[in-house]
């Protein structure tokens, strides 16, 4: 969607994407946590591009895979990702844009730029740009109840070679993503 938009000329993929979403001008890096708890941040010293965005090079992780996010999100009173809710979005970096590589919600901010470009939401751009024109009518961030009664459960493989549970809690029929507004 957002390599779309780069295509038209509407979003450049070295474009400092605080330019479309101003929030993101206020992230900061963790260094570490002081001895009462307290988060020690920095600004970064390079902007978040949409490169930055969508090859998971941002500095952004998630709460869910990173025990010093979490504890930072949780210090500063911010929702986990698991909620859907904004606010999770205001998690820290953990390095500087574009010096290393980490799975994390920079992939939720290019959404969030793909709305604000669009001006549609990302489920209504991505049903009328790709999945519609596609003929890809099983494919949304809406499972509907039609969906949910072929939904494949997921699990997780232990060393002995057990399967066991569903895999991410977060994932609930229903759910709709993170498509709202900032």
């Amino acid at each position: 969607a957002a390599m779309k938009l780069v295509e038209q000329g509407k979003l450049g993929l070295e474009q400092p994407m605080a330019e479309i979403a101003p929030e993101l001008a206020e992230a900061v890096i963790l260094l570490g946590f002081d001895g009462d708890g307290t988060p020690r941040t920095r600004k970064p010293r390079r902007a978040i591009t949409l490169r930055h965005l969508l090859t998971h090079t941002s500095g952004f992780s998630y709460d869910l895979f990173n025990k010093d996010v979490a504890r930072y999100m949780e210090h500063e009173g911010l929702p986990s990702i698991a909620t859907c809710m904004n606010g999770s979005l205001r998690a820290p970096l953990l390095f500087e844009p574009g010096e290393r590589w980490e799975y994390g919600i920079g992939i939720d901010w290019a959404g969030k730029i793909v709305e604000a470009v669009s001006g549609r939401k990302l489920e209504r751009y991505l049903q009328d740009e790709f999945f519609r024109p596609l003929g890809m009518k099983d494919t949304s961030f809406v499972l509907r109840d039609d969906m949910s009664r072929r939904l494949v459960a997921a699990t997780q493989r232990q060393p002995d070679g057990a399967r066991v549970g569903q895999c991410g809690s977060w994932q609930f029929p229903g759910r709709k993503g993170l498509i709202d507004r900032l």
